[in-house]
């Protein structure tokens, strides 16, 4: 498959920027706060030429299945991500209740970014009309994780204030960098399904997703300015929601003390 001089650049662009982006977090040592986050920009890292080379190599239909079977993973990956920024984030918020919080309470964590994610899958499954079976299933998967995306960055923002966050906080800046990735690839996927069938449609789809394409770079590069720059500190956590969290978790531990009692 011959690609075009944009398609180079942008090909290019990634490259450089991921490259320039993993130097910066070995650099700080970052990746001891965010190492799922550092393993996904190393799989990122490895991931480019692998797909530029296949893309060169293969036709259409050989790189469609082979980036598919790849780039699955790396999803999984980013769902990784989400968690240990949403995890950065929140830890401090439980520190004063850390010791009464329920045992049950990392699984509901869990289930609750399970049903989100159900839910977007759901909905992006329909903006797409594909199924599991069907060949842009990675489209779908695409706008699966940039509503997840930016249902972390909305959470995260919402409770900015009250957790102490300023702009300049890493993980703000990371959940802020995905939501703007997420923000541009929700668009470019919904110019795509209303793209009617006909001569020009490659050209047209492939143009649509240069845009996103340059969302990636945009989001890349203001992570590497951010990465690059020393965290500011963090603001001193919400005495209020502090008491608040401590009242959850004790009158959680008291309605457990008085079960355990009535089954005595």
């Amino acid at each position: 498959m011959q690609l075009s001089d944009i398609d180079n650049v942008l090909w290019m662009a990634s490259a450089l920027g991921e490259l320039v982006l993993l130097s910066i977090l070995i650099w700080r040592r970052t990746y001891q706060s965010f190492p799922v986050f550092f393993s996904w920009v190393a799989v990122i890292v490895l991931l480019e030429p692998t797909f530029y080379w296949l893309l060169n190599h293969l036709s259409p239909a050989t790189y469609a299945k082979a980036f598919f079977a790849l780039t699955f993973p790396q999803f999984l990956l980013e769902a990784a991500v989400l968690v240990e920024v949403a995890a950065s984030v929140f830890r401090p918020a439980f520190k004063p209740a850390k010791q009464g919080l329920p045992n049950w309470f990392p699984i509901f964590v869990v289930v609750v970014m399970v049903v989100i994610g159900g839910i977007a899958f759901l909905v992006a499954a329909h903006l797409n009309a594909a199924t599991l079976i069907h060949r842009r299933t990675f489209l779908v998967i695409s706008a699966t994780m940039a509503i997840l995306r930016l249902v972390t960055f909305i959470c995260i923002a919402a409770c900015s204030q009250i957790l102490g966050l300023g702009w300049k906080n890493h993980a703000l800046q990371l959940a802020s960098g995905l939501a703007f990735y997420a923000a541009v690839t929700l668009i470019v996927e919904i110019a795509h399904s209303h793209l009617r069938a006909g001569p020009d449609y490659s050209r047209q789809f492939f143009e649509l997703d240069h845009l996103r394409v340059v969302g990636y770079l945009c989001s890349l590069y203001y992570w590497c300015y951010s990465f690059a720059r020393q965290e500011a500190p963090r603001k001193e956590f919400n005495s209020k929601m502090s008491e608040l969290l401590v009242s959850i978790a004790g009158t959680t531990k008291r309605q457990q003390t008085i079960v355990a009692r009535k089954r005595k």
